[in-house]
């Protein structure tokens, strides 16, 4: 799903991305006016409820807002904004399942602190995006998880085959507020916003019916929250940039990341490069998880990188080595969960209703993993998802075994459409050259930004 960006705001933000990225050094005074600007906010809202979301601590939906009326909503804040009087409460937190068997915090804005955040994204994020590093490609415009794939393919083809698989430990938990303020500050002085961010990270944390104020830390799940922590983290590719570590001269050691998720690939000894991104990581207050952070030799073992498993492997006439990507165990292993829990004994729906559930489950799965060398997983996992839904539809009928010869592929996707488009796409180096937009000329770097930054797919399939 793809929503087109209105044309006043794709020349405000083109407007603020050509003076950001011909003055690196300027700095942005009169900012907040443009957030409560009306089509500003219309927008916001709009991206918001596109994006649908749960409520936040007082319990006011999307729904709720629509019934009321969003006019009436949209003049009430863009008066609060206006006048400088609007303040943002604490942040719902919820706690999502991971395929470890813990758990993740997710922090909830209210709907109307979302449409602000929006509202200051559409604003903030041009000014920013000039500044980024090619070797970011998490929540950035015309950049995705695909094209960073491509680029760990590049790499390994290359013989870089010494990685650093690293992890920050509970990075959303730990980037240092004062020090996040002070790097969007380096580039914007316009003190309301400042403000307003500093609002947010302190708003505090409600959980159980009590409200926790942190200092550290930015909660995952606020629309704001993937700016800022680009914003940060950019830090680390300008120190790796400026030290000359990616030079053949040097380390030639490549950093690619998306978001917190990052990986260094090079053809030398790869003990120096990690050693360094302990240092740098160090001097921003952050750490890297001693148990989670490991080196490896491609030739010899396999890491997973967005969810992604690679590893060098001889090719059939055993003369040369190439990189075979795959969804990785544990991606593989929660679909299985997710189908099987669609699939359960306690439901009770038809046959029809429960392809209806699979169907998105198993369409954004293979369309995030549809590259590389997949096709022996898709096999697989098709196969274990008919015998799932046969499975489930004969116990209902009160009768053994799978019925192969009554759910036949003619009645499973024909009848029922279960989904079946399994086909896989190759990498190619197109993705890599789309992903290094600041190598092109200024005018397709514009175009770049302002079509690619509003028109984003709204959702993903999830890398965690």
């Amino acid at each position: 799903m793809r929503l087109a960006t209105p044309r006043s705001i794709q020349n405000l933000q083109r407007q603020l991305y050509h003076k950001s990225k011909a003055e690196p050094n300027y700095r942005f005074y009169t900012l907040w006016d443009k957030v409560y600007r009306r089509d500003v906010l219309e927008e916001a809202w709009r991206r918001v409820k596109a994006n649908r979301g749960a409520a936040g601590v007082d319990g006011m939906t999307i729904r709720a807002i629509e019934e009321t009326g969003s006019e009436a909503f949209l003049n009430s804040l863009q008066s609060d904004l206006k006048a400088k009087t609007y303040r943002p409460v604490a942040v719902r937190r919820v706690w999502i399942k991971k395929s470890n068997g813990g758990q993740r915090p997710l922090g909830i804005p209210s709907v109307r602190d979302r449409v602000v955040q929006m509202a200051v994204k559409l604003v903030l994020e041009p000014i920013l995006e000039a500044g980024f590093h090619d070797c970011s490609y998490g929540f950035r415009p015309k950049r995705s998880a695909h094209q960073a794939v491509w680029e760990v393919v590049k790499y390994l083809n290359q013989g870089l085959v010494n990685v650093v698989d690293a992890d920050i430990r509970d990075f959303f938990g730990q980037i240092p507020q004062g020090r996040l303020l002070r790097v969007i500050a380096k580039k914007v002085v316009d003190g309301h916003m400042l403000r307003i961010l500093r609002q947010w990270l302190s708003a505090g944390v409600m959980e159980e019916g009590r409200t926790r104020y942190e200092t550290t830390g930015t909660p995952q799940g606020g629309v704001i929250s993937p700016l800022l922590a680009n914003a940060y983290l950019n830090e680390l590719d300008k120190q790796w940039e400026q030290n000359g570590y990616g030079k053949r001269s040097s380390w030639n050691a490549h950093l690619i990341r998306y978001a917190d998720d990052l990986v260094i690939l090079t053809d030398k000894p790869n003990a120096v490069p990690l050693e360094a991104l302990r240092k740098f990581l160090g001097d921003m207050g952050l750490e890297l998880h001693p148990e989670k952070t490991r080196l490896v030799n491609a030739n010899r073992e396999s890491f997973n990188f967005l969810g992604f498993n690679y590893r060098k492997v001889w090719n059939r006439r055993k003369t040369n080595r190439f990189t075979l990507v795959l969804p990785s165990a544990k991606a593989q292993a929660g679909l299985r969960a997710k189908i099987r829990d669609l699939t359960r004994d306690e439901r009770t729906q038809t046959l029809a209703v429960i392809i209806q559930d699979i169907n998105p489950v198993i369409r954004g799965w293979v369309n995030y993993f549809r590259v590389g060398n997949s096709s022996d997983a898709f096999n697989k996992m098709n196969h274990y998802i008919v015998k799932k839904v046969m499975r489930y539809i004969r116990r209902k009928q009160l009768k053994r075994g799978f019925g192969w010869k009554v759910w036949t592929d003619d009645v499973l996707y024909g009848r029922y459409g279960l989904f079946n488009d399994y086909k896989v796409r190759a990498l190619h180096s197109s993705q890599g050259r789309r992903a290094r937009g600041e190598s092109l000329s200024e005018s397709r770097v514009n175009k770049k930004f302002t079509h690619g930054l509003m028109q984003g797919p709204l959702e993903t399939w999830s890398r965690k």
